[in-house]
């Protein structure tokens, strides 16, 4: 089953209950409403969910843990998960209150007159089923945290190397989703533009090809941009200029032999790894040996471990692959990033996950 379709089927599972829990809760005030007066026994009858209730309740948690597991397994759109969780909860907190709340109130009200010594005796915090109380408690910090990492900063986890020496495996990084201008929540469409991405910057999109993961990657060239890459030489140059490189040492990391270069994008210096052994050919290679120029709204990016990032240099050489499409009736279709897709701007790690517990060593501004 797709994450989709697993959202879609608890969705569906937590509105049964949550209709469930409303009859239920409803008829349990008014059966005791018209009473002309109470005891703690009989609140507890109102207000003690029933063992339905409860069952359904822990599974419905269970099958939301496994769901956030796999969001982050997957690299799922948690923006999406954060949508719903934040809709739900509203939904409801409106619920009840035009459905219970006022009988509710009324019921408190007169238990406060009948029964002696009433908030010592009555736990008001368990005077609501758990449903409604935690989503009235949650709704408020769902659309804080909702509304942060929509329009100002987003929180994301590096899951691979291909972008070493600059990120590891591990890093946890902040987006900065201003940056680039105000979007619309999920459609990500610009609503404010703000700026632009330059070369140099390091930014986190949704690819072309797995439009519903997150990657990590630099911004080589921007529209109008003429794109070359030398697959033998490893050699960059944007608008006819040769990207230059200084070697600064050749290191071994966990096994891996790399160089370690100082690359000079224009006026930005920022660290790079290539293989040490020679360039290897690939049937993904697209780019002809006189370039490309990035289309309006589009964008070229790498990974700065050159020799093991899967970037804009192969996804349209995978399309041709997968689609047949020797002749490029795709026209370039997964060449480029779409300036729609762009999440953010990273701009800084503030912890790595070392083992079993959390390192800030590697804090800083990401170059």
């Amino acid at each position: 089953m797709s994450l989709y379709a697993l959202s879609l089927a608890i969705l569906v599972f937590a509105l049964a209950q949550t209709g469930l829990v409303f009859w239920s809760y409803r008829n349990r005030l008014q059966s005791i409403e018209s009473g002309q007066s109470l005891s703690v026994e009989q609140l507890e009858t109102v207000f003690k969910s029933t063992w339905l209730e409860r069952i359904l309740g822990y599974a419905l948690i269970a099958v939301l843990g496994y769901l956030i597991l796999q969001t982050i397994k997957q690299g799922f759109d948690f923006a999406v998960l954060m949508l719903g969780a934040t809709v739900f909860s509203g939904v409801v907190w409106g619920v009840d209150k035009i459905l219970t709340k006022k009988a509710r109130d009324r019921l408190l009200a007169k238990a406060e007159e009948t029964i002696p010594n009433f908030d010592d005796q009555v736990d008001r915090s368990a005077l609501e089923p758990g449903l409604i109380e935690n989503s009235k408690a949650f709704f408020p910090i769902l659309v804080f945290v909702f509304v942060l990492r929509s329009f100002l900063v987003e929180p994301f986890q590096i899951p691979s190397g291909s972008m070493r020496p600059t990120l590891e495996i591990k890093d946890f990084i902040l987006v900065n989703r201003f940056a680039y201008g105000i979007r619309v929540p999920i459609s990500n469409k610009v609503l404010i533009p703000v700026d632009q991405p330059e070369r140099g910057e390091v930014i986190v999109f949704k690819p072309p090809h797995e439009p519903d993961k997150n990657f990590i990657k630099r911004v080589i060239a921007v529209p109008g941009d003429r794109v070359q890459y030398d697959y033998a030489t490893k050699q960059l140059r944007v608008n006819g200029v040769l990207i230059e490189k200084t070697l600064e040492e050749r290191v071994d990391v966990n096994g891996e032999r790399f160089n370690l270069y100082t690359e000079h994008l224009f006026d930005q210096d920022h660290s790079i790894y290539t293989n040490q052994s020679p360039a290897s050919r690939r049937r993904d290679e697209w780019l002809p040996i006189q370039g490309v120029v990035v289309p309006e709204g589009k964008y070229f990016v790498m990974g700065d471990n050159r020799d093991n990032s899967h970037d804009a240099r192969y996804w349209e050489g995978t399309r041709r692959l997968y689609e047949g499409d020797a002749s490029n009736k795709g026209n370039n279709a997964w060449g480029f990033v779409d300036e729609d897709a762009i999440l953010g701007k990273a701009f800084v790690v503030w912890m790595h996950w070392k083992g079993f517990y959390p390192s800030f060593s590697r804090t800083g501004a990401i170059q």
